[in-house]
């Protein structure tokens, strides 16, 4: 097993402590898309929301995509 980088620690330690209130639904290539949404805001003034996606490029092992 590989050991996480700092950018993937960071990119993860921002969602510690939100919790899920509520699930958005979205379409992506013909297949529903779950966006959690979490509570509290991002700076740009929107709802703070994780999707989950194969990974960055949507090729690979799962990624949590979040704007926290």
């Amino acid at each position: 097993m590989s050991v996480s980088t700092t950018i993937e620690r960071e990119h993860y330690d921002k969602l510690l402590g939100r919790h899920i209130t509520g699930v958005l639904w979205e379409e992506i290539e013909s297949h529903a898309l779950p966006i959690l949404l979490l509570n509290g805001w991002v700076r740009a003034g929107n709802a703070a929301t994780v999707t989950v996606l194969a990974d960055p490029e949507c090729n690979a092992p799962g990624y949590l995509d979040h704007n926290v």
